[in-house]
């Protein structure tokens, strides 16, 4: 077998997996095929223009596995321990941004009525979501469909923003590291956070606590006084790596 079949072959197993487990480790498979960690990263970014797979710190997850609906049910309990730690820290009145997580989408539904406040988002099901609650006025806005995680992003989402300015942000990570922060495996997507987190006063981060310590592709950065929402106790050890970053915990 010619070295371009062997290669062609090594990224359809690499292709199955990915199917079948949704992520991949670098070094695991280069040990099981014999290659160069190198070889491997190449295989992944190949998947990754195909629209295969998405790629993180480490290895690879299955490009679906990003998207709204899949991400929705993972961690669901966890994920709305930490949103409801945020409802407080939501205004009366004024602007927010809500980032197109499924951590802040549950956010959405404990809003209540809220006359005076507008909510941005460049997440569709988020607007239909925050349409639903009523009582508050909802701004979707505008840029290209990502269809790796469904949000909008791209140079008009980014123009959009830059018009905009927030009393508060509220947004959830796909990994969250103690060193480099939050990351995203999108870039488009950890632009498009960035620079909401600039617009706004004061910013929130939902995680729960599978997602610690792990790195994606794009990290994007949140200022000194953000505030974290997690699934864990305040005082739980599991924190302190990162108490450096954020002033406050809940």
């Amino acid at each position: 077998m010619s070295e371009l079949a062997v290669g062609i072959h090594r990224r359809e197993a690499i292709r199955q997996e990915l199917t079948d487990k949704g992520t991949v480790i670098v070094s695991e498979l280069a040990a099981r095929w014999g290659m160069s960690e190198m070889t491997i990263r190449r295989d992944l970014d190949v998947l990754a223009a195909e629209g295969v797979a998405a790629r993180v710190h480490g290895g690879a997850v299955a490009a679906q596995s990003l998207q709204f609906g899949h991400r929705l049910e993972r961690h669901r309990r966890e994920k709305g321990i930490a949103a409801r730690k945020l409802v407080e820290h939501l205004p009366e009145q004024g602007a927010v941004y809500l980032d197109g997580s499924t951590t802040i989408h549950q956010l959405v539904a404990l809003v209540g009525r809220r006359p005076g406040l507008l909510a941005a988002t460049n997440s569709i099901e988020t607007f239909r979501a925050l349409q639903a609650v009523g009582g508050l006025k909802a701004l979707l806005i505008g840029g290209e469909l990502n269809p790796q995680t469904d949000n909008l992003v791209g140079p008009q989402a980014r123009r959009f923003l830059d018009g905009l300015l927030f009393d508060a942000a509220f947004f959830s990570a796909y990994a969250l590291d103690p060193e480099v922060g939050p990351s995203e495996p999108s870039p488009e997507d950890a632009e498009i956070k960035h620079l909401a987190g600039r617009r706004s006063r004061r910013v929130h981060l939902a995680m729960n606590h599978h997602k610690f310590a792990t790195r994606a592709t794009a990290a994007w950065s949140h200022p000194a006084d953000a505030v974290l929402a997690t699934d864990l106790d305040p005082a739980d050890p599991r924190l302190d790596p990162y108490r450096s970053r954020f002033t406050t915990i809940v």
